[in-house]
């Protein structure tokens, strides 16, 4: 049986659709022609609420750790996956990882579309993926750490860098 997450006013949570926020308080909603006691969660762009009695959302989870996000930097240092031009390969790897809310799994993505980026091989549906993927990974780092978004923007473009000089462009 899995353990039951509770969560309370305060705690970030990530969105499979809506990334990043912070349960701010709770409010009755109106679900199904009944009030439902549910949480407020405040992301950059709006709000979403879900039922205070759902501790078992598929879409919601808490933050990441700490441990995690060590794991993502050394992801983020690393040399880049299979650089194919494959549109299909690309479109499958960012449906499939749209589905998966793990951080891990999304930092080799986004690597790896980087590099794809700088040898200028980026379809549309790929930017607007790298970018959708970027931003959700660097506001749950900020929320992880309390740093703000701008130093964490900068450690995660030089770590990109990094990876991105380890590129074969033959």
């Amino acid at each position: 049986m899995e353990p039951e997450e509770h969560f309370t006013i305060g705690e970030w949570v990530v969105h499979r659709q809506y990334g990043v926020g912070q349960i701010k308080k709770t409010e009755e909603m109106p679900i199904h022609g009944k009030k439902i006691e549910c949480f407020k969660v405040q992301v950059r762009d709006g709000a979403f609420w879900f039922p205070t009695n759902e501790v078992a959302n598929p879409r919601i989870r808490p933050v990441a750790s700490q441990e995690i996000i060590s794991k993502v930097i050394k992801n983020l240092r690393r040399k880049p996956g299979k650089l194919d031009q494959d549109k299909k390969y690309w479109t499958q790897q960012i449906k499939e990882i749209s589905l998966d809310s793990d951080l891990v799994i999304i930092s080799k993505l986004i690597r790896d579309l980087s590099a794809q980026k700088a040898l200028k091989r980026l379809n549309d549906t790929q930017i607007r993926a790298l970018s959708k993927f970027k931003e959700r990974l660097l506001f749950e780092w900020s929320a992880i750490t309390g740093t703000v978004i701008e130093e964490i923007r900068i450690q995660f473009n030089k770590l990109i860098s990094e990876s991105k000089a380890k590129i074969d462009f033959n």
